[in-house]
């Protein structure tokens, strides 16, 4: 489950980080990871802007402060994407921002079919449930209507 309230801090934490370690030199294979976090982040985004994040009978209790969350973490996401842009170009090594992108596609991809395979299994398992409790109940009820027309009839 995506905790929408805390997507903007946590893309902000993980961008702060990585732009200071590229500034101190770092190598990049040490930094693709956290890149990866940024493309999960942004993949976890984009779900939650879709409203995927939540089950169906959660999506219908969307509140404003969620929607605002969303779009916080959305200019925050993109604020860091510039601001990174920017310090692996000046301090990284060459082509490092191009291996970065490539990463973090690669990354989002993977987050993205991830998070939906985990929404599409949740809402599976939350109509198997809806049916057989739908099922269950039609069964008792037309049982309670025999049994009742039977008290009914023999009196």
């Amino acid at each position: 489950m995506i905790e929408v309230l805390a997507l903007a801090g946590a893309v902000t934490k993980i961008a702060g980080a990585v732009s200071s370690a590229v500034k101190a030199g770092s190598d990049i294979a040490d930094l693709l990871p956290h890149f990866g976090k940024l493309a999960k982040l942004e993949a976890d985004i984009s779900l939650a802007e879709q409203g995927r994040h939540k089950g169906p009978l959660g999506r219908l209790t969307s509140s404003e402060e969620e929607g605002f969350a969303i779009a916080q973490a959305k200019m925050k996401h993109k604020e860091a994407q510039n601001e990174l842009r920017e310090v692996c170009r000046l301090y990284g090594p060459p082509g490092m921002w191009d291996l970065v992108v490539k990463e973090q596609a690669a990354a989002r991809v993977r987050q993205k079919e991830a998070l939906e395979a985990q929404a599409k299994a949740r809402d599976k398992l939350f109509w198997g449930i809806s049916l057989t409790i739908g099922v269950l109940l039609f069964v008792g009820g037309t049982g309670a209507m025999i049994w009742g027309l039977n008290e009914v009839v023999n009196g």
